[in-house]
Order: C-alpha cells, then structure tokens, then sequence
C-alpha cells in the first residue's frame, strides 16, 4: 500500500484477510496510529522509506497478533531513503520467519512510487487524470494501469476492471 490509498480501501483490504504493509512518506507515528485503526500488526515503511518498522511480535510470533496489545518495534534505518530495498526487507522477513513465499502486489499513483512498484510481482498504478505517469508505465514491466481514477481507480485495483 502507498501512502495515497484512501483509508476506507484499506479498510476494506483488511476485512479480506489480506496481509496489508502500509508503505508512506508519513512518520512512524501517524502510520502507528493508522494500522491501530485499522488492526494492523504487520511491519510497515515510513518516512519515504527511510525506515522499516517491525513489530517484535512479528519475528518470533508463538500465537495470533493482537493490534490491541502494545509492542514495541525494530527499526531498520536507509540512508539514504530506499523504499525499493524496505519492500524487499519486508518480503525477506516474510520468507525468513516461515511464513511461506508471499505473493507482493503494490499499488500506487506517481513517481514516488516507482521504488515499490519496481519490486513487487504484481504492480498497479492507479491511473491520475492530472499527473503524467508515462514513466511508471515505460519502466515497470507488466504494470496494469487502472482504467478509472481517483477513488474509483482504487477500488478497480482492488477488485479487477
């Protein structure tokens, strides 16, 4: 997930059952308090990926994660900021811990983006009326660009045109 994504679709991705690591260019704070919200307890990137937050529970997990119980969390700092290198650590954290090879989809909307959608198996960009996006689509392949916008565009990537 890329910091644009309105909240009510990730809501909604939770509610799949999906596994959701939030990835912004907000503090660690503020993405604390969203996955809170949210019921989230997976590791997640911040400050434009300039760190990779990691909840202890999740590394030697002996029973089912509970957002309502505090944890505190690993920091794995980049610099400089490489959300590239923080999705990859993330994925490899997955792998290491048994969980199984994850199938990593990442959407976003802009040239921020780039570094994740680079790296996932399957990227989505959320096509923008406004901004030029030739180059996520020139330098990503196998991206599937949503034919809607805005908040339509997201649930398109969610659900499928």
């Amino acid at each position: 997930m890329c910091g644009q994504m309105p909240l009510h679709v990730a809501a909604e991705i939770c509610r799949w059952g999906v596994r959701l690591v939030c990835v912004s260019r907000s503090p660690a704070a503020y993405i604390r308090q969203v996955q809170c919200e949210l019921g989230i307890v997976e590791p997640f990137i911040c400050d434009g990926g300039a760190a990779v937050h990691v909840p202890n529970r999740y590394v030697a997990a002996t029973e089912p994660l509970d957002h309502r119980v505090e944890c505190k969390f690993e920091i794995f700092r980049f610099s400089p900021p490489d959300r590239a290198a923080a999705v990859t650590l993330v994925r490899d954290l997955f792998v290491a811990n048994c969980r199984g090879e994850p199938v990593t989809i990442g959407i976003g909307c802009d040239c921020d983006d780039y570094g994740v959608l680079a790296v996932v198996d399957i990227p989505i960009v959320v096509r923008d009326a406004v901004n030029d996006q030739s180059m996520l689509m020139r330098h990503i392949p196998g991206v599937y660009v949503t034919s809607a916008t805005g908040s339509e565009g997201w649930a398109e990537a969610l659900r499928g045109p």
